[in-house]
């Protein structure tokens, strides 16, 4: 008998709460000297002081770097996403998944009372969690479905390497670019 209990946990159990903020004025090359500095992957962009948008990594290479453009003139407002996908820290992580799934994304901002509590990320769901296990998968009388494309698997070890293979792995970046 699989325990499946993870998935009824709040999303408050998987919260990254060390994010980093910046103002949507300030220029790429800030947001990413702050990213390498610790070691993030994103940045909140804010407007005023409250959280509007979002910028990744892939953003900065695909929507600068791959076009040239010089990240000392570009202003995170000309790149970020938004609107940001929030959630509470009550939701069950299945709801979380599900929300990301549904919406194709790798991030959802956790909010609290119009307070931005942390960052929910797939990466510390399917692997940064070192002390603990969780199970990402949707399932179905005992066969386990991929949330990102439907493939069904006998166990969550099988899941487990196809997700790294096919969706987190490092060939994902040569199979969406070339999909464009």
């Amino acid at each position: 008998m699989r325990d499946w209990a993870a998935l009824s946990e709040p999303v408050e159990k998987y919260v990254t709460r060390d994010f980093i903020m910046i103002e949507e004025e300030a220029s790429v090359r800030e947001a990413a000297i702050q990213m390498r500095t610790k070691g993030h992957t994103c940045v909140l962009v804010a407007r005023r002081g409250k959280p509007v948008g979002m910028v990744t990594e892939r953003d900065i290479l695909y929507r600068v770097v791959a076009d040239g453009r010089d990240p000392n003139k570009v202003q995170l407002k000309d790149i970020m996403s938004t609107p940001l996908i929030t959630i509470s820290p009550k939701l069950s992580l299945s709801q979380a998944i599900t929300l990301m799934a549904s919406r194709g994304i790798r991030r959802l901002v956790v909010v609290e009372a119009e307070h931005t509590v942390g960052l929910l990320t797939l990466v510390a769901l399917a692997g940064g969690l070192a002390t603990r296990a969780t199970v990402l998968p949707e399932v179905e009388e005992e066969i386990v479905k991929c949330p990102y494309c439907g493939a069904r698997f006998s166990s969550p070890l099988e899941l487990s390497k196809h997700i790294d293979a096919s969706h987190i792995g490092a060939d994902i970046l040569t199979k969406r670019f070339t999909e464009w």
